[in-house]
């Protein structure tokens, strides 16, 4: 697959907006009811950074405004930060990005949000997140998130179909080696 540069476009449900957050910092939060299923972002394109770009200064970002996304090749694809950057975790979310490619962001409501809710995700199934003290205070709180949290069973379980776009095909391959190594202990 071959990365380039493309025009940033976005699209954003008209009853979300942002504001201080009791999980952490800014978040993203519903005026409306939202039912599961409905969109809520949806971002796609972004600029293309080639290790030299980076290192020459060619392109000088303000860190703080822009998210990077990692992909094969050295390369960075970076969207200025919006909606999607300040949906914070949670053990027990409410949205799910369904993205398919490093080049987009598409967040749907996994259950339904009611107005006033904070819109969260489990950074756990994005593969590189790290929370030492998770603040969540759900049920389901895992206490802390790490990047090998996408590996759980239950949140394989859980997610099934929903992993990001560079991790899903993994998973039924070590599903299928835990089977086996399960079976073989029988």
């Amino acid at each position: 697959m071959s990365y380039q540069s493309e025009p940033v476009t976005m699209w954003f449900d008209q009853r979300i907006l942002m504001q201080e957050s009791p999980i952490q910092g800014i978040g993203t939060f519903a005026t409306e009811t939202i039912h599961a299923g409905e969109l809520l972002i949806l971002v796609t394109g972004g600029l293309v950074l080639t290790s030299d770009d980076r290192r020459s200064g060619k392109v000088q970002l303000a860190a703080g405004l822009y998210n990077q996304e990692s992909v094969p090749g050295d390369l960075r694809i970076v969207t200025p930060k919006v909606f999607h950057y300040y949906i914070n975790h949670s053990c027990e979310p409410n949205a799910i990005d369904l993205s398919k490619s490093p080049n987009s962001t598409h967040y749907i409501a996994w259950h339904d949000i009611q107005a006033e809710e904070e819109v969260t995700t489990d950074y756990g199934i994005y593969g590189g997140a790290t929370l030492e003290r998770c603040e969540c205070r759900s049920p389901r709180c895992r206490g802390r998130v790490t990047p090998n949290d996408w590996q759980l069973p239950e949140l394989q379980q859980r997610y099934r179909g929903c992993f990001p776009w560079r991790l899903e095909q993994p998973i039924p391959q070590m599903n299928i080696h835990e089977d086996k190594n399960s079976s073989e202990r029988q």
